[in-house]
């Protein structure tokens, strides 16, 4: 049974950097979850919990164009979202809420922004095997992937869709909707864009429609992509 007793997950006191990567990555596997949609898949994290009622945030786009969704818990089981998923603003952010009465883990949310140069943490469930255009729709959550890096860049204003948080992470399609975690293990960011997109389809233009210098451009492009968590607690 899955807990939300975080404590015997992430101990304040940390030993060491070794120590500190493995508590964050178990707090990760607690809270990420599977999100499948017809023939794409995507990542959530679950930030809240009122009696069985669970809210998991996720990227809006794994779930824009779907018509039924599962969500796949740590735990290995199957539950279908109560209401459709919801849009936060124009924001690549969106809420699912599914009920269950088993006991899971709940993301803790940083009241404090992040700075570059910081460790974090990615995770989330690649939508196929490395290398290859083989899905992993049948391995459910087996395919856990989980990456550490830093802060790379902050944007004094967003990309469009409310991208501001660059990282030095790997991430793989598929993990789009996953958590950006920092080193005290508190939710900072949701991940969304890999490394290295074409700049000719705008997602590395502001949300005021200009774009960046080919020098910064360059530096866009060298990083994945997440959307600050403050975006979410500010739409609530």
């Amino acid at each position: 049974m899955l807990t939300t007793n975080l404590a015997s997950a992430f101990p304040v006191n940390l030993a060491d950097e070794e120590t500190q990567v493995v508590n964050v990555r178990r707090l990760a596997q607690l809270t990420t979850v599977r999100i499948l949609s017809g023939n794409a898949s995507g990542s959530g994290v679950i930030v809240k919990r009122q009696g069985q009622v669970y809210t998991l945030l996720t990227s809006w786009h794994v779930v824009a164009f779907g018509s039924k969704y599962t969500v796949i818990t740590p735990d290995n089981r199957r539950y279908s979202p109560i209401f459709p998923p919801k849009q936060l603003g124009n924001q690549d952010l969106a809420v699912i809420q599914f009920r269950s009465m088993a006991n899971y883990a709940v993301a803790a949310i940083s009241q404090a922004p992040a700075m570059v140069g910081e460790k974090v943490f990615a995770a989330g469930f690649p939508m196929y095997q490395p290398g290859t255009i083989n899905t992993t729709f049948d391995r459910g959550i087996q395919i856990f992937k989980f990456t550490s890096g830093e802060v790379s860049l902050l944007l004094p204003k967003s990309l469009s869709q409310g991208y501001r948080l660059g990282y030095t992470n790997d991430i793989a399609i598929g993990m789009s909707g996953g958590p950006i975690f920092n080193a005290n293990g508190l939710l900072i960011g949701i991940n969304g864009r890999v490394k290295n997109r074409d700049p000719d389809f705008g997602v590395y233009a502001f949300e005021d429609g200009s774009e960046p210098s080919p020098a910064m451009l360059q530096q866009i492009m060298n990083s994945s992509w997440g959307i600050p968590i403050n975006k979410y607690v500010v739409a609530l």
